[in-house]
């Protein structure tokens, strides 16, 4: 989810050079501004996460939450805190995976908007509520820039996705961000979720493949009916032919009205022709 601080505002807007005409102009100016975004995308994330990876290496890992020494196999968070992490499990919709906070005690069982077929993936998941000591590591990884923080998100996602049972993807395809935002930010925080959820489950990463060609308005701001809007017609495929026929497993952080994940599923579907796309993400906001 392209989520931001409720704060920030949009910056105006400066002129840029003039567009290349005609269609052909066009088409390669969309091909240029993919390979730049695939490009800093991948340079942006590496640099920042290079560093931590090598300290991981050489020291003992430390609790994500208490800071202390000391944490589970294979994980970034000790055993005290992980139990107190607000894990999504049953009841919740097969569809969206919305959890039923309320009905602790019924079956799993789709939600209104599943009901309406709401949305355009196959079906998602998410890890954990958007709240307490999760919901501060995910706001300190994407607008502080703090990509130590990614290896304790990338637990949660794939907890989440070996609890799922979902078919073995072809490709992970995190959600891109607008190349204005990208260069403000640095790195895309779902391009390194995924790369490092790739190489644990050992599926392979496309970046670039989806390109978000519009720059749309902080979903936050806005209504339901506001975000369908926003997000509508954002996306577009780079190269259709490496998604074609594939299933596909599209990555985020947040999950809060899944506008737009949807929007990226039916681009990855009608444009790119995949066959089945589904969506995961680190936690999921739920409306008051």
């Amino acid at each position: 989810m392209d989520e931001e601080r409720p704060d920030e505002l949009e910056k105006p807007e400066t002129r840029q050079p003039d567009k290349p005409e005609g269609r052909a102009g066009a088409g390669r100016a969309f091909e240029v501004s993919s390979f730049i975004r695939s490009m800093l995308g991948s340079i942006g994330w590496g640099l920042k996460f290079a560093g931590s990876a090598v300290v991981d290496l050489c020291l003992p890992r430390s609790c994500a939450d208490c800071q202390r020494i000391g944490t589970l196999p294979q994980k970034s968070w000790c055993g005290a805190c992980w139990s107190k992490i607000p894990l999504i499990g049953p009841p919740l919709c097969p569809g969206c995976g919305r959890p039923f906070m309320d009905s602790p005690a019924s079956p799993d069982h789709l939600c209104g908007d599943c009901i309406e077929r709401s949305y355009r993936f196959d079906s998602a998941r998410s890890a954990a509520l958007h709240k307490g000591t999760v919901r501060t590591r995910v706001h300190e990884f994407k607008f502080g820039g703090q990509l130590k923080w990614a290896p304790c998100l990338v637990d949660l996602l794939e907890t989440a996705y070996a609890a799922w049972g979902l078919p073995p993807p072809d490709f992970i395809v995190p959600v891109p961000l607008h190349l204005k935002r990208l260069s403000q930010r640095g790195f895309n925080q779902a391009g390194v979720l995924a790369r490092e959820l790739g190489r644990k489950i050992k599926t392979p990463v496309l970046v670039g493949v989806l390109v978000r060609k519009n720059q749309t308005l902080p979903q936050t701001r806005l209504k339901r009916n506001e975000r369908l809007k926003n997000v509508k017609g954002a996306f577009e495929i780079a190269e259709d032919r490496k998604v074609r026929g594939r299933r596909i497993l599209l990555i985020d952080d947040v999950f809060t009205t899944g506008t737009t994940l949807s929007e990226c599923a039916k681009v990855l579907k009608r444009k790119g022709g995949a066959s089945e796309v589904y969506a995961l993400t680190v936690t999921r906001a739920l409306p008051d």
